[in-house]
């Protein structure tokens, strides 16, 4: 990615790794209806959504998804916050989940990093409807892990991880859910439960660690398992259904796989495999575990990597690149349909959602861009998608 000069672009990126206000949302044109209506691959049959970060009034935009992938813009929702954001800024939060999605599509949350709030909606079949805005009880919430049952938020500033109840659309903060991060930690990035929310794991980026505590009907152990990671600056990562973490590495440029063990220990499978990109600070895997794909924000482009059942990776294309974005794209947090069929990229630095249909073998094919809501590098966080 670029501002004039690529040197200084990717040091911006790796340090961090037009004003607009948001008012009410208009009647949306489209309908998040999960199920279409008349047969054909430009039914609604799910949602993208992510936030603009705005410093002033911070909102999250909303795309359907139609059966061939592609979006249409429905809508801005304000928060009722700030973000961190501003005019050419990138990636401002450093962190991956800052809009999230529980597991049944029911509610989408998002941070609001400079209020220490978390906006909470009702995903209808119209539109979004806002369940209000509520303290993360921490300072700096960046990052949000979501059962249906209840929502952990890491709040980057406090060092501490805190825990809320989802009751029928009511979010009730539970502060014995509340934990500190393990000693030395530092520089959180992401916070994620694996596929049967038996572990949440926690990557910090400065200490180099990744915190890993077991999870008992919501609840968390009261420390963590801390395990150094394999390459330098761990960010962005994801579970794969057989229990194995894989984390992207801005530093590095590179990706690791591990093995947990129940105690929440990791064991390195694949350590450091470079993604041949600049800065990939963000990672998803497919819901099936078979592939995982790190967005390269000083490249402009996502590598691919095959998993095996063990945990093994290996990269798609000996290049490097699976999916190009294009130069300036600048391309940040990322998510896969409910399927797996398509992947979608947060373009920062070209104000759109970049589009893939996954094949496969894991290859990407590009689709047209979803447009709408977004202000070019105005600091906008964070991806969600069903």
């Amino acid at each position: 990615m670029r501002f004039h000069s690529s040197k200084l672009l990717l040091l911006a990126v790796l340090a961090a790794c037009s004003e607009r206000t948001i008012s009410d949302p208009a009647t949306p044109a489209l309908s998040l209806d999960r199920v279409g209506q008349q047969g054909d691959d430009r039914d609604v049959v799910g949602g993208v959504f992510t936030e603009t970060d705005d410093a002033t009034n911070n909102a999250v935009v909303a795309f359907a998804r139609h059966g061939d992938g592609t979006l249409s813009y429905v809508a801005n929702y304000p928060t009722n916050g700030k973000g961190l954001g501003g005019a050419n800024v990138v990636d401002p939060l450093q962190s991956q989940f800052a809009v999230v999605l529980t597991p049944d599509h029911r509610y989408l949350f998002a941070v609001n990093a400079a209020s220490n709030s978390i906006a909470a909606f009702a995903v209808t079949k119209s539109a979004l409807r806002s369940l209000g805005t509520f303290s993360s009880n921490g300072s700096g919430p960046v990052s949000l892990a979501a059962t249906n049952h209840v929502l952990y938020a890491l709040n980057k500033y406090s060092n501490t991880i805190t825990g809320f109840r989802i009751d029928d659309g009511r979010i009730v903060a539970e502060p014995s859910l509340t934990r500190s991060l393990s000693t030395g930690a530092s520089g959180g990035a992401a916070i994620r439960f694996d596929r049967d929310a038996h572990l949440l794991a926690v990557t910090e980026r400065t200490s180099n660690t990744i915190d890993v505590f077991t999870v008992d009907n919501g609840r968390l152990s009261r420390h963590p398992v801390s395990s150094a990671s394999a390459g330098v600056t761990p960010f962005g990562f994801d579970w794969t259904p057989r229990r194995q973490l894989i984390a992207s590495e801005a530093g590095s440029g590179s990706v690791s796989s591990y093995e947990a063990l129940d105690n929440g220990t990791l064991r390195t499978v694949s350590g450091q495999v470079s993604t041949k990109g600049a800065a990939p600070c963000w990672l998803i895997t497919t819901h099936d575990g078979r592939f995982a794909y790190a967005a390269n924000a000083g490249s402009g482009n996502v590598t691919g990597f095959s998993v095996a059942s063990n945990g093994t990776l290996a990269i798609l294309d000996p290049s490097g690149v699976t999916g190009s974005l294009g130069a300036g794209s600048t391309p940040l947090d990322l998510d896969v349909s409910q399927d797996s069929k398509f992947l979608y990229v947060l373009k920062a630095g070209a104000n759109t959602i970049g589009v893939f249909a996954v094949g496969n073998d894991g290859s990407l094919t590009n689709l047209p861009d979803g447009v709408g809501g977004l202000s070019v590098r105005n600091g906008q966080m964070g991806i969600a998608a069903f």
